[in-house]
């Protein structure tokens, strides 16, 4: 029988993530502030009325091994059980997935579309495939992200691998200027002290050979895309970058970065507006263009 994780996701334009730790092959996770009950390493959570998404992964095998290619199927439903066909193109792709070990020590964003064209039948049976072969034994979060009619939804699923070798522990490092490839980035936070349920603005400033870079490119149709992590593997949130000088999105409007136009070059500063939900340590990957290539940023930071 194959591995399956179920999430009951909500028609609203910015959702933050809940899963369950547990033995058995499924879970149902909704949206946060809503009144749950756990029973049996399941929770679930009491609904409005209205609009539901079902969101479903399945791993072939089943039981995933390090070092093995491993299959993951994403599948979305309404609220009857039938395949939701209207899915959005978001940022050039109808579903994002986002892959991280719970060290920090992997990550990969990848697409059904990477190793070919999206089929009438994937669409016909909201079933959508990504390849991906975990390097390290121990647990992952896997975040999707996608658009039904323009509405976004975002969920993350815990999977743990077997086999060897493990995953190391969760290293602390707040350090605020690192280099990636050739190029030299700042990273800071606004306010400097980073508390839980308020907006906080993140900035980028990227550098090399000590002068600014004005050559970043956009990824995905967006100046930055970012995946933001809790250590813990709680919290999951994708999210894009602006450039200073766009017009301000107050949280929970990102998904007017689909209408938005990003210049071919611009640089050398991207700013990120977030709302950490939770206190703790949080993981900051981010990836921007350059010279035809992907950089991916890895910062950290501490929510009190």
């Amino acid at each position: 029988m194959e591995k399956k994780v179920g999430v009951i996701l909500f028609a609203i334009l910015f959702v933050s993530c809940v899963f369950v730790h547990g033995n058995q092959n499924s879970a149902l996770a909704a949206m946060s502030g809503m009144q749950s009950h756990e029973h049996q390493g399941m929770q679930h959570e009491h609904t409005p009325a209205g609009e539901e998404v079902l969101a479903e992964i399945k791993t072939t095998p089943e039981n995933i091994t390090a070092g093995i290619s491993t299959t993951v199927v994403f599948s979305i439903w309404d609220r009857e059980g039938k395949p939701v066909e209207d899915l959005t193109v978001v940022h050039d792709r109808l579903v994002h997935v986002v892959i991280t070990s719970q060290d920090f020590s992997v990550f990969a964003h990848i697409h059904p579309d990477d190793s070919g064209p999206i089929t009438r039948e994937m669409k016909k049976t909201a079933r959508y495939p990504v390849r991906f072969t975990f390097p390290k034994a121990g647990r992952y979060i896997i975040g999707v992200d996608f658009a039904v009619k323009g509405q976004l939804f975002s969920r993350h699923f815990p999977v743990d691998v077997a086999g060897g070798p493990r995953m190391g522990s969760l290293t602390r490092d707040l350090s605020r200027e690192k280099r990636f490839g050739d190029l030299d980035v700042t990273f800071a936070t606004m306010p400097e002290r980073v508390m839980a349920g308020k907006e906080v603005m993140l900035t980028y400033l990227f550098r090399k050979n000590g002068g600014p870079v004005t050559g970043l490119e956009p990824y995905l149709s967006a100046p930055m895309h970012l995946a933001i992590i809790s250590g813990d593997l709680n919290d999951f949130i994708h999210t894009h970058g602006e450039l200073p000088g766009m017009p301000g999105m107050a949280h929970g409007e990102h998904h007017m970065m689909m209408q938005m136009t990003v210049p071919e070059k611009f640089g050398p500063k991207i700013e990120v507006h977030v709302v950490f939900p939770r206190k703790g340590l949080y993981q900051i990957f981010g990836q921007v263009g350059y010279r035809g290539k992907v950089v991916l940023t890895s910062f950290m930071v501490e929510v009190e």
